[in-house]
């Protein structure tokens, strides 16, 4: 991905760009305005399916569970996660709002993204005080990295299986790998 221009932008010549845009999203790296490129049908169908069994498991909690269309704040600017889950959503007075506490954020990577999600973005995202948890989801092997926060700091677990469970005690949650890549990949 390339930033819009080469000039350095104001977070709120950044959030007008944003605002004005009719069918683009735009993230925003410190000064760096960053297009979001459109994804392939398997990474709309992995977070399509993350979406659903989170968002099913989570609605008695009355949970947020929201796609790639919700903006939230980091450190260095503004990113929009593949999914996103908050219990008690505050929001940024922004055109369109702007999340200020998730407390999961899901990305699903792909080529173009890869080194950013596990960079900059994870990196952002683990200096959240609201963040309980981040999954990183390859999507053409069976691959989630789960980074959970506990009193000592963040911990990471790779499920590599598509039998495995991904258990989240933030949450309360059993979600079977399986699912996650439901329509992309089979255990033949």
């Amino acid at each position: 991905m390339s930033a819009v221009a080469t000039r350095s932008y104001t977070v709120e010549e950044y959030l007008e760009l944003d605002a004005e845009a009719d069918d683009e999203r735009y993230e925003f790296q410190n000064g760096s305005v960053i297009p979001m490129a459109g994804a392939e049908p398997e990474h709309n169908q992995i977070k399509d399916n993350i979406s659903r069994e989170l968002g099913n498991q989570l609605v008695e909690r009355r949970c947020f569970v929201m796609t790639s269309d919700q903006r939230v704040r980091v450190s260095f600017g503004y990113v929009y996660p593949d999914v996103v889950v908050a219990c008690d959503p505050t929001y940024e007075d922004t055109r369109p709002r702007t999340l200020q506490n998730p407390e999961l954020i899901v990305e699903v990577t792909s080529e173009s993204t890869q080194a950013r999600d596990h960079s900059d973005k994870l990196a952002a995202y683990t200096e959240l005080d609201s963040l309980q948890e981040c999954w990183m989801v390859h999507p053409e092997k069976p691959l989630l990295t789960q980074y959970t926060r506990d009193s000592e700091g963040w911990r990471y677990r790779a499920h590599t299986e598509l039998s495995d469970t991904v258990e989240s005690d933030a949450f309360d949650l059993e979600v079977p790998l399986r699912n996650l890549y439901a329509l992309v990949l089979s255990e033949e």
